[in-house]
């Protein structure tokens, strides 16, 4: 059972793979977890604080920035053609 404390969400990697991330606001936790379940990644002891900037830090940076974003303005000219 999750508390409401707890949130949980997939992080997709490069290689098509995932990741488990579990952040708990009251125990001032953060986990990441592999596809076997290991246990790759733990930060304890942190405020309330720190982990809402880690999470908001997270999903601003991975949610928002594709890997190979589209560009804003595709240019007809190309450098790289002569």
């Amino acid at each position: 059972m999750t508390s409401s404390k707890t949130r949980v969400w997939n992080w997709k990697q490069a290689d098509g793979s995932y990741l488990k991330v579990v952040s708990n606001l009251g125990k001032g936790t953060i986990s990441v977890f592999d596809k076997t379940g290991k246990c790759v990644l733990e930060k304890k002891n942190l405020t309330p604080e720190q982990v809402k900037l880690i999470e908001q830090h997270f999903l601003t940076v991975v949610t928002q920035n594709p890997v190979n974003p589209a560009p804003k303005n595709p240019s007809s000219f190309d450098p790289m053609v002569a």
